[in-house]
């Protein structure tokens, strides 16, 4: 297949995504608005001629058509409903397939009109719409998605599995893969490790980097954490599964997400999970069974769930292996990424 993306292309999932289909043997271009560098497909930066991001997008318009009918696509894949699936549904050409990443649908569909009726059109227009969630399925579907696959963004078992012999250390870690951004909340962890230092002795990993790390670095000096708290920044993804794997405890403080890769990285590489309550979490993780859900966002609760999971091994060791299982089920990015394969190559073929 001849396969046209649109989406960003300085995100890691759209690499991934570009990725499998050139492995795959696909011609695969990539239009996007944002650094290509590194794109593992052939892949052109579009310039945006006016001042707003919508626009912006727009004004691209004849470029864009230009380049489609030059490649002359089999399908079109849009990362994203805002933005990259409006200009893909007026880029002249079908199959449409839309790839929902969670804040479309989450965060900007209720946000405002503009969205909605951005997406809403995205969603009508569109000949398969993806999702990697039950409650991204249910709201692509209130909203006009006629055609919608669940397919996860799973991991790679070839990197994110567990320690042939786990070795966790006398102080145990606690580690949150999540991004420095206000909506993964990573400040939470910041308040509630000095409760948690208060009954147990550990150290804290934060393998993440963002517009909120100068603040969170000051924070956690200022309540003594100097010689506890690292912030790692961003990590390649074997060292990201290292530290995973000589986890005890792994902490995601989201406000919203769909399914979350650093959750499934942390249950593949054999972390106890201890994050908010979110749909998409629960798809995931049963209560005191191979993880906890937080009752509230706030320290304190948190404080207290991680000190209960420290606390008890028997419970961490029971998740590890209902964790490996799921994984193995329902979690792994080739499965997964096979399927939309299929989806699409039945797509091209009608």
């Amino acid at each position: 297949m001849r396969i046209l993306v649109f989406g960003d292309g300085s995100l890691g999932h759209t690499k991934r995504w570009t990725g499998y289909f050139l492995e795959r043997g696909h011609d695969v271009l990539l239009l996007s608005f944002e650094s290509v560098e590194g794109s593992p497909v052939p892949a052109r930066r579009l310039a945006a001629r006016m001042p707003t991001k919508l626009l912006g997008f727009l004004s691209a318009l004849p470029v864009i058509r230009a380049e489609t009918r030059r490649f002359g696509p089999d399908l079109v894949s849009a990362l994203y409903l805002g933005g990259y699936g409006l200009v893909a549904s007026l880029c002249g050409a079908r199959p449409l397939a839309a790839t929902s990443l969670g804040s479309d649908l989450l965060v900007d569909y209720p946000s405002s009109v503009l969205h909605r009726l951005q997406i809403r059109r995205v969603l009508r227009r569109a000949d398969l719409v993806i999702t990697d969630a039950d409650v991204l399925s249910r709201l692509a579907a209130r909203a006009g998605a006629r055609n919608v696959l669940k397919a996860y963004m799973g991991i790679d078992e070839r990197i994110f599995h567990p320690a042939a012999a786990r070795r966790e250390s006398e102080r145990p870690r606690i580690v949150s893969t999540r991004n420095l951004h206000p909506v993964y909340d990573v400040g939470l962890l910041v308040e509630a490790a000095p409760m948690i230092l208060e009954r147990r002795d550990a150290s804290f990993v934060v393998c993440g980097d963002g517009p909120e790390r100068e603040r969170l670095e000051r924070r956690a000096a200022a309540l003594g954490l100097a010689d506890r708290f690292a912030f790692a920044g961003r990590l390649d993804p074997e060292s990201l599964a290292g530290v995973l794997r000589e986890a005890a405890v792994y902490v995601s403080t989201s406000r919203s997400d769909s399914t979350s890769v650093s959750l499934l990285e942390a249950m593949a590489c054999g972390a106890f999970p201890v994050v908010t309550d979110l749909p998409a979490n629960r798809e995931w993780i049963a209560d005191g069974a191979n993880g906890t859900v937080l009752a509230r966002r706030d320290p304190r609760v948190l404080a207290e769930a991680v000190l209960a999971a420290l606390g008890n091994d028997a419970l961490r060791a029971a998740a590890r292996e209902r964790n490996a299982v799921i994984i193995a089920e329902r979690g792994l990015w080739r499965d997964n990424m096979e399927r939309v394969e299929k989806a699409f190559a039945q797509l091209a073929g009608s």
